[in-house]
């Protein structure tokens, strides 16, 4: 038997806390404020297209009511065009944190049991290189760590680390298993603040068209429990293994 450890020292645990302080600074002061003043840039195109179809303005053909319509018309395709953009980059940086998060234990755990001076081998006694690692994602991390006798599942986070999984499937996927589950914890994420209905059944996409109802506070409240993951870790964990 060799013993096998995931030490969490207090610079490690900080270094993975960091990037999230980080993303969040970006997203807030850099990403969102591109998109501040989308009705005045909409109702620029607006005017400016008015304008350009005046100089073709025939009194005797024309009327400046159709053009003006024109012009609207204009102003909203864009600001609708935009706004989709701003709906998208904001579900795609959702996703981005829990991949991370994911991607940042997945190392943690295959780089710990490697120091250990353990060789990772498969039943038939083959060396698990990092590519074939809890390729199962989730699955296989919450079986890692209940090797060291940590159920994470118990963490205080959990629920909404669970909760960040299962929308970024969703953003990922579209409507399946994932969908159901969130609707059960999150019914709020599927309805506009005008229509109860289930706005991804009603239009059958997630990226196409507005469909979920997902506000900063969310992006937040996600950050903080990516990071209160590896605050709530034990320092140490231990497993006495022959192979994982």
């Amino acid at each position: 038997m060799v013993k096998a450890q995931l030490y969490l020292y207090q610079k490690l645990r900080e270094k993975f806390q960091k990037p999230y302080d980080y993303y969040h600074e970006v997203y807030l002061n850099k990403i969102t404020v591109v998109f501040d003043n989308l009705e005045e840039e909409a109702d620029k195109i607006a005017q400016r297209h008015y304008e350009e179809l005046g100089q073709y303005f025939d009194p005797d053909r024309h009327d400046y009511e159709d053009f003006a319509d024109v012009a609207y018309e204009k102003g909203i395709e864009y600001y609708e065009a935009i706004s989709l953009i701003r709906y998208n980059n904001q579900l795609m940086w959702i996703s981005t944190l829990y991949q991370f998060w994911e991607q940042q234990v997945r190392k943690f755990l295959f780089d710990e049991i490697k120091s250990s001076g353990i060789t990772l081998c498969t039943k038939k006694g083959k060396e698990i290189e990092f590519s074939r690692f809890c390729t199962r994602g989730i699955k296989d991390i919450k079986e890692q760590f209940l090797r060291f006798g940590q159920d994470i599942e118990q963490l205080s986070c959990w629920q909404t680390i669970d909760e960040l999984r299962l929308l970024a499937n969703v953003i990922k996927h579209g409507e399946g298993v994932s969908t159901n589950d969130l609707e059960k914890l999150r019914p709020d994420i599927f309805k506009s603040g005008v229509l109860d209905n289930n706005l991804m059944k009603m239009h059958r996409t997630v990226l196409n068209e507005q469909v979920l109802n997902v506000k900063y506070m969310d992006f937040v409240m996600y950050k903080d429990a990516l990071q209160s993951f590896w605050g709530e870790l034990p320092e140490g964990l231990y497993c006495e293994i022959n192979e994982i």
